[in-house]
């Protein structure tokens, strides 16, 4: 099942749904004389080479038609979900280079619920490829928690071990430098790659008095850019994302530039999506491509309030493919089928299969 996040408090802490589990130990790891970092698995990919790819991507004016009268179409039939101010990027990634992008509100920030949790799961295997850190049995375990079962208690693990900090009370000005800088790790490996719109810098959380000490302090501080819009007593450091950011992202994935083929491989497999097992999942992506034998979906879904998301790769048995991003964002909240029936469109007009040549030799 899904996890939702709880409201904590009042309305004023409705958007800072992340912090750390509640232990008050010091900050640990080999930038404070903890054990060595172990030696990479594989070569990790240049992140240049992400950087140069993200630059080749277009936007293009038949799919950005295409998804515009796709969302009117769904709109007429589903009110609800024109009204709830959906960010949606589509990558069409079939015809080779460049990527074709179209996106409707595309580059707003949103929070993104669960969503956030495929980026820590790609996140874990780069560091691990660049001798940050060793997946582990017991990580292994999280991040199978995290992405499957969508838990956030694996998630706040996961997030501690990529970035080498715990909760606990609040910390001085000295030691709070250094819990700040770490909490970045995330975003900073994303920046690398070219992509400044993902604000991947708080774990996920069930609302239930787990938000305190150094990670209200984190999530108070505005002098860190990337956070979304606070008013009166919200945080301002909450997590992130924009639907063309997400997009970008799964694209890298979907290619094999932000990961090693075979990490990237691993972590498609953790996040394969069939309705046939997770049938709760028929509302979103994987609902959207069962009537399309041979067709996979590599995704994370995210509710939380008034978000529902889900952002994915598509993939045939051809291995044509694309990706999709969305994330609504409605009071009261929107729970339809949209995010499915956009999906079986993109991927009956994307997937489709070539036109066979007409007529024969003269």
């Amino acid at each position: 099942m899904q996890p939702c996040y709880r409201v904590v408090g009042v309305l004023s802490l409705l958007g800072a749904l992340f912090a750390c589990p509640a232990a008050a130990a010091p900050i640990q790891g080999p930038s404070n004389g903890g054990p060595p970092a172990p030696a990479p698995r594989v070569a990790a990919p240049d992140p240049s080479l992400a950087r140069e790819y993200l630059a080749t991507i277009r936007p293009s004016a038949d799919l950005q038609s295409f998804l515009d009268r796709s969302v009117a179409e769904i709109g007429r039939e589903d009110p609800k979900f024109l009204a709830s101010a959906a960010r949606i990027a589509v990558i069409d990634l079939t015809q080779g280079d460049p990527p074709r992008i179209a996106h409707v509100r595309g580059e707003e920030s949103i929070y993104p619920a669960s969503t956030v949790k495929f980026v820590y799961l790609m996140a874990a295997y780069a560091f691990q490829e660049r001798g940050r850190l060793r997946i582990d049995a017991a990580m292994d375990a999280d991040l199978d928690a995290m992405i499957r079962a969508s838990s956030n208690q694996a998630t706040r693990k996961v997030f501690a071990r990529l970035t080498d900090t715990e909760a606990g009370p609040e910390l001085a000005p000295k030691e709070y430098s250094v819990f700040r800088e770490r909490r970045l790790a995330v975003k900073q490996w994303l920046q690398s790659m070219g992509i400044t719109d993902l604000h991947a810098v708080n774990p996920t959380y069930d609302g239930n008095g787990d938000i305190f000490g150094r990670d209200q302090q984190f999530l108070r501080d505005r002098s860190i850019d990337g956070g979304l819009p606070a008013a009166g007593g919200q945080y301002a450091n909450r997590t992130a994302m924009t639907a063309s950011g997400t997009a970008r992202l799964l694209a890298l994935l979907a290619t094999d530039r932000a990961l090693s083929p075979e990490d990237s491989a691993t972590v498609r497999r953790r996040m394969r999506r069939d309705v046939r097992e997770q049938p709760h999942l028929v509302h979103r992506i994987a609902g959207g491509v069962t009537s399309l034998r041979g067709t996979e979906v590599y995704a994370k879904s995210g509710t939380w309030g008034p978000v529902y998301a889900d952002a994915g790769i598509v993939r045939d048995s051809t291995g044509r493919q694309f990706v999709v991003a969305v994330f609504t964002d409605a009071n009261p909240p929107y729970r339809g089928d949209a995010i499915a029936d956009l999906t079986r469109r993109l991927a009956e007009h994307l997937l489709a299969p070539a036109p066979a040549p007409q007529g024969g030799p003269s």
